[in-house]
C-alpha cells in the first residue's frame, strides 16, 4: 500500500498540474494572457469576443457531457463521496478524465467555477482505477481513492496536511488506522513533486499579521456569522437557479446557449468574474479594490457562478466560495477599520471570511482551518479562522444541508450519511421475504369452524390472520386464545368478535431496511404484508427471515471489506 500510495501521489500531482497547465494554455490561446496578467489583459479585448467566448464554451462542454459522461451531467466531489460510502470505491477513469476536460474547457472559456473539485474527482478516479486494475479489496480501493484525493489537494494548494484531513473528513467520513499511512504518503509525495518543479500554487502569501487586540475576536465571530449566511445564500441561489433551468421547456443545448450569453453579459460588465478569479482575490487582500467594488463583485460572482452551473458548465464550488469569502471579509475589515480603528489589516478579515464561507460549502471545518492556514502560511490567523468557522457553522447549520456536496447527493435521492449495509438493505425489497403459505381465515366463519379448520394444520402456533371476501386484512387472532375457548355459546360466535389489530403491518413497497426499522419493538413470529395500492393481504414475513436477511448482508459486507 505504501508503494501504491507513492504511485498515486505522483500521478495525482501531475494530473493536477496538467489540469492547471491546460487551463493556462487555453487562456493564452484564446485571450493572449494567463495567470496574474489575465484580468488586466481582458480590458483590451473586444466586448463581443468576451460575450461569445462563454457561449462557444458552453456548447463544447454540452457536447462533452452529452456524449462522454454517464447520466449526461457534471461529476465532482459528491460522486467521489458516493463511490466511497456506497459503491466500494468504484469510480470510472473515463468519467474522471471527461469531467476534467469539460472543466478545463469551462474555465478556459470564462465559466465562473472552481478548479479544485475537478482535480479532486480526477485524483480519486486515478486512485480507484489503479485499485480496480490490481483487483484490490473494497477497503484498499477506498484508501487508494482517498490517496488520489489527498494528492490532488496537496498539489493544487501546496497544502499536504489539508490534503490528508480533507480525504478523511470529507471523502471517507472517518479517520482509520489503516488509511492514515497511505494517504499521508500520497499527500507528501504530491507536495514533493510540486517542489521539484519549483512551482508555487499558493493563492496568496501574506506577511505575519498577529492579532493584537483580544476584543477583535468578537468581530471575527461576526464575520463568521456573515460568512455562514453568505454560504447559505450561495448554495440556495445555486440550487434554485439549477432547478429553474431544469424546468425550462427547452433542450440542454438551448439552455447552454442562453446561459453562455447571460454569463458573457456579466463578464463584459464585471471581467473579474471571468474564470477562477484567484488574481482578484490577491488584489482584494492587498487592498487594491475599493469597498464598493468588492460589494458589487460579491453579487456579480454569486450570479455568474449560479448561471454557469445552470448553463451546464463543469467545475467546482470551492473556488467561487473562496472568492466570495475574501470579498465579504475584506469589505467587513475595511468598514471595521474606519469605524472602530482595528489594529489588524482588513486582509486578515478577508482570510477569516474565506474560512467562514468555505467551511459551510464543503462541510469540513477542520479541513477549512488547515487549508486557510496553509494557503496563507500564517500561524497567527489560525485562531481567528477557528472562531469564524465555529460561529458561522453554529448559526447557519439549520438553514441548509451539511454541505453542498451532501445537498447534491440528497437531490439525487442518495443519503450520504447512510452506511453501506443500510444502503444494501434499502435496495432489497421486502417482497423477497414474503411467505404465502401462511394459514388465513375469512370473515363469517364461527370460532368453532375456525378451530376445526386449524386442527388440520398441526404446526400452526403463531397468530392467525383474518381477511374478508376482497382479501383485505380485518385483524388477527392468536392460536392459543382460540384453542382455550371452552364455552359452547362463545364457539358459535363469528370470528370477527375476537379479532385484534396487528401491531405492525408491512406493505410490499417497503425495503428490508424499512421493515427492520418498523419491527424493532415487535415480539411476535410473523408480520402481515399488504398490497400498497389495493390493501389486499399478500402473505406474511417471518421475523426470523427478516433478521436472517440482515445478518447475511452484514456478512457479505464484512467479506467484501477484507
Amino acid at each position: 500500500m505504501a508503494l501504491l500510495a507513492v504511485i498515486v501521489g505522483v500521478v495525482a500531482s501531475y494530473a493536477s498540474l496538467g489540469f492547471l497547465w491546460a487551463v493556462d494554455s487555453l487562456h493564452e490561446f484564446f485571450l493572449g494572457a494567463k495567470g496574474s496578467e489575465l484580468y488586466e489583459h481582458l480590458e483590451k479585448i473586444s466586448i463581443w469576443y468576451l460575450f461569445f467566448l462563454p457561449v462557444v464554451g458552453a456548447v463544447v462542454v454540452r457536447f462533452i457531457i452529452q456524449y462522454g459522461m454517464p447520466e449526461q451531467r457534471n461529476h465532482g466531489p459528491a460522486d467521489v463521496i458516493e463511490a466511497t460510502r456506497l459503491r466500494n470505491g468504484d469510480l470510472s477513469i473515463k468519467t474522471g478524465v471527461g469531467s476534467a476536460v469539460a472543466s478545463i474547457v469551462s474555465i478556459g472559456s470564462g465559466a465562473s467555477v472552481g478548479r479544485y473539485g475537478p482535480a479532486v474527482h480526477l485524483g480519486a478516479s486515478l486512485g480507484s482505477w489503479l485499485a480496480q486494475i490490481l483487483k484490490l479489496t473494497a477497503e484498499r480501493k477506498k484508501n487508494l481513492l482517498a490517496c488520489g484525493v489527498a494528492g490532488a489537494i496537496s498539489a493544487s494548494f501546496s497544502a499536504p496536511l489539508a490534503g490528508v484531513v480533507f480525504a478523511h473528513e470529507v471523502i471517507l467520513g472517518r479517520f482509520g488506522s489503516r488509511s492514515v499511512m497511505p494517504i499521508v504518503i500520497s499527500s507528501v509525495v504530491a507536495t514533493a513533486v510540486v517542489r521539484i518543479h519549483a512551482l508555487d500554487n499558493m493563492i496568496f502569501i501574506l506577511p505575519d499579521m498577529p492579532v493584537v487586540a483580544n476584543w477583535e475576536y468578537s468581530l471575527f465571530a461576526l464575520v463568521g456569522v456573515f460568512g455562514g449566511a453568505l454560504a447559505v445564500c450561495f448554495m440556495f441561489v445555486m440550487h434554485h437557479m439549477n432547478k429553474f433551468a431544469q424546468q425550462l421547456p427547452v433542450s440542454f443545448m438551448v439552455r447552454a446557449l442562453v446561459g453562455g450569453m447571460l454569463l458573457g453579459a456579466i463578464i463584459i460588465i464585471f471581467p473579474q468574474t471571468f474564470g477562477l478569479g484567484e488574481q482578484v482575490i490577491r488584489d482584494a487582500l492587498h487592498l487594491k479594490l475599493s469597498a464598493g467594488v468588492l460589494m458589487m463583485l460579491i453579487l456579480a460572482k454569486l450570479l455568474a457562478t449560479s448561471i454557469s452551473f445552470a448553463a451546464g458548465f463543469s467545475g467546482g464550488v470551492f473556488g467561487p466560495a473562496l472568492f466570495l469569502g475574501a470579498m465579504m471579509g475584506t469589505v467587513f475589515g475595511i468598514g471595521a477599520q474606519e469605524l472602530s480603528g482595528i489594529t489588524a489589516s482588513p486582509a486578515v478579515y478577508g482570510v477569516v471570511g474565506m474560512g467562514a464561507v468555505i467551511s459551510r460549502v464543503i462541510g469540513a471545518p477542520m479541513t477549512t482551518i488547515l487549508i486557510v492556514f496553509e494557503l496563507t502560511g500564517s500561524y497567527s490567523l489560525m485562531t481567528a479562522v477557528m472562531v469564524s468557522v465555529v460561529a458561522g457553522s453554529t448559526v447557519t447549520r439549520e438553514f441548509f444541508n451539511h454541505s453542498y456536496f451532501y445537498h447534491q447527493l440528497r437531490m439525487r435521492g442518495i443519503e450520504p450519511e447512510t452506511s453501506q449495509i443500510q444502503q444494501k438493505l434499502n435496495e432489497m425489497s421486502v417482497c423477497a421475504l414474503i411467505s404465502r403459505q401462511s394459514v388465513v381465515l375469512t370473515t363469517g366463519m364461527t370460532l368453532k369452524a375456525s378451530r376445526q379448520m386449524l386442527a388440520q394444520f398441526a404446526t400452526v402456533t403463531e397468530d392467525i390472520y383474518v381477511v374478508n371476501k376482497e382479501r383485505q386484512l380485518m385483524g388477527q387472532i392468536s392460536m392459543a386464545k382460540l384453542c382455550n375457548i371452552d364455552d359452547e355459546r362463545m364457539l358459535n360466535k363469528q370470528i370477527e368478535s375476537m379479532l385484534c389489530k396487528p401491531l405492525v403491518v408491512f406493505t410490499n413497497e417497503i425495503s428490508v431496511y424499512q421493515a427492520y426499522e418498523q419491527s424493532k419493538q415487535f415480539k411476535g413470529a410473523s408480520i402481515p404484508v399488504l398490497d400498497g395500492q389495493t390493501q389486499q393481504f399478500i402473505g406474511v414475513v417471518y421475523l426470523s427471515e427478516l433478521v436472517n436477511a440482515c445478518l447475511q448482508s452484514f456478512e457479505r459486507f464484512r467479506i467484501e471489506e477484507r
